[in-house]
């Protein structure tokens, strides 16, 4: 948004910067196609001793997926059976059945003093999760004539010795076929079809097709449904005739995790000391030709996604528990110590890439982006005399990951993915190295009962949520940021963004030094209701 008009020296032109993409969606939007899915199971229980009770069983699901409406040969025939440069090939037309899922499982349960006060249980298995549709959506509709999701964008890549090389802009490549950005409100801008965009690549000299520089997406070949191993084992005991104690261990090692990846990159090249101190692996995709950027495999192609099942992840969890239980009330509380890892934490958002280098998914092992070390729950409940009601819901965990941001626009010109602060040459952050802010909440809640007959019973209700009215502010945009000033060599010498990890804004010129910035994210503030429900 750089234009203004009474600049007349430096960059002046809006969206002449090699950061700006532009999308176009070009499909109709429409798509019908299903799964179908089948799964037996078999158990049984053999109490082995009148205190050992054994439990297994076998499972077997199938799940038989939709095939791709792949009758689109301008698209197809480019990109079917191409060997790209990471050694993927890719085949559109077809999308993995899931049928090799037999998921055996076995639990016991044992009262080793036989006298129904302790129990110890166990239980290990193998469990299959299902995919949604939505993830076979791209695959399904992208490869057919018309497209049902389907996106083109600018700029268009320009291959060396074109002597447009270096209109590598939208601006620029707009202002080719006659539309100057600049003459346009930011609440007008102009209606970019497709046809503008074949436009673009005809005046630039390139071939021009109605997919040029679209952005299609396909499922890989070995697409496998996530697989989790799963155990765990626990104790609990009766200590008196009113509270009961225990703890359980759990343990799930899940594979086959959904990952997108960008299977249109070029072999990325490392650029000297100079020109890049961090030495991170560099992919050219917004860097002129002519000036030494990079071309992808498919250069009439933009990211072409694949949909694979290569990511994992671990979960491993003690939990702590106690329940205390009168007439007059209950009390329950939990607390557990875990640690999630793993390498991609794509949860169903089914666009956009999460690795920093497409080549080395390796780096990102990593803590979750759902891990909490410490979780503690408790649940309360009173019953008073004169038909009141008392509960409350305290919950206290601590914080979840943050994933450092460099503050550089796509340092390694890979034109997706998050970019990380390097603590030298060679040697990037971890993801999620640094930890967010604690979280706590209490809610309490409050009923009277009048009761008319047996079957007539009014109650008013009292709820209060946050009842502290603490702000739980969480670390997000500015304060994620690790350096300020867009220096390659981020990370060398310790953070120089002094918002980093911060809820108080500590730059100097800011017109809010010294409050809260906010850029961070509030959580839920103090709020109250009231209810009243008639039974009969």
């Amino acid at each position: 948004l750089s234009y203004t008009p009474s600049i007349s020296t430096g960059v002046v032109n809006r969206f002449d910067s090699t950061a700006v993409t532009f999308s176009r969606q070009i499909g109709n939007l429409m798509a019908s196609y299903a799964t179908d899915e089948v799964a037996f199971f078999a158990q049984d229980s053999w109490r082995i001793r009148p205190n050992f009770t054994l439990n297994y069983g076998l499972r077997w699901e199938g799940q038989y997926n939709p095939s791709p409406e792949a009758n689109n040969p301008a698209l197809l025939n480019k990109v079917k059976g191409f060997v790209f440069p990471s050694g993927h090939t890719a085949d559109p037309t077809f999308i993995n059945d899931n049928t090799n899922q037999f998921g055996p499982r076995l639990g016991f349960a044992w009262d080793p003093w036989s006298d129904g006060k302790t129990v110890i249980r166990g239980y290990s298995g193998l469990y299959f999760a299902r995919t949604p549709l939505l993830l076979f959506a791209g695959a399904g509709n992208n490869w057919r004539v018309p497209p049902g999701d389907l996106s083109v964008s600018l700029p268009v890549q320009i291959p060396v010795g074109n002597p447009n090389a270096s209109q590598n802009t939208i601006y620029k490549q707009l202002k080719l076929i006659g539309i100057d950005l600049n003459t346009f409100p930011l609440n007008k801008l102009p209606d970019i079809t497709a046809d503008k965009i074949s436009a673009v690549a005809a005046a630039l000299g390139l071939t021009v097709d109605p997919f040029f520089n679209a952005a299609p997406i396909l499922n890989a070949k070995d697409y496998n449904n996530p697989r989790a191993t799963q155990a765990g084992v626990g104790v609990e005991r009766q200590v008196s005739q009113s509270l009961t104690v225990g703890a359980d261990f759990t343990y799930v090692h899940t594979t086959n995790l959904e990952r997108d990846r960008d299977l249109n990159l070029p072999l990325p090249i490392l650029r000297t000391t100079v020109v890049d101190p961090a030495q991170r692996p560099w992919y050219g995709l917004r860097t002129a030709t002519n000036l030494g950027g990079l071309l992808r495999p498919i250069p009439t192609l933009g990211a072409i996604t694949v949909r694979e099942s290569t990511a994992k992840s671990l979960y491993r969890a003690l939990t702590l528990r106690a329940k205390f239980q009168k007439k007059w009330g209950q009390f329950n509380a939990f607390y557990t110590f875990s640690k999630n890892i793993s390498d991609d934490d794509n949860e169903r958002d089914a666009s956009g890439f999460r690795y920093e280098d497409a080549r080395n998914t390796a780096r990102e092992y990593a803590d979750s982006n759902l891990d909490r070390r410490h979780q503690f729950v408790a649940n309360p409940v009173f019953f008073l005399p004169h038909g009141f009601d008392a509960a409350a819901a305290i919950r206290m965990f601590s914080g979840t990951p943050v994933d450092a941001g460099s503050g550089i626009t796509d340092p390694n010109e890979d034109r997706g993915g998050p970019d990380r602060p390097y603590f030298g040459p060679g040697a990037p952050f971890a993801r999620n190295a640094f930890r967010n802010l604690a979280v706590y909440f209490v809610d309490v809640h409050g009923a009277k009962h009048f009761n008319f007959s047996e079957s007539k019973v009014l109650t008013f209700t009292l709820d209060m949520f946050n009842l502290l009215n603490l702000q739980n502010l969480q670390y997000a945009g500015t304060s994620t940021t690790y350096c300020s000033g867009g220096a390659l060599n981020c990370g060398f010498v310790g953070p120089t963004n002094p918002n980093f990890l911060s809820v108080i804004d500590h730059v100097g010129t800011s017109p809010r030094v010294g409050k809260l910035l906010l850029t961070n994210n509030p959580g839920p503030v103090f709020q109250m209701q009231f209810g009243a429900r008639f039974q009969f």
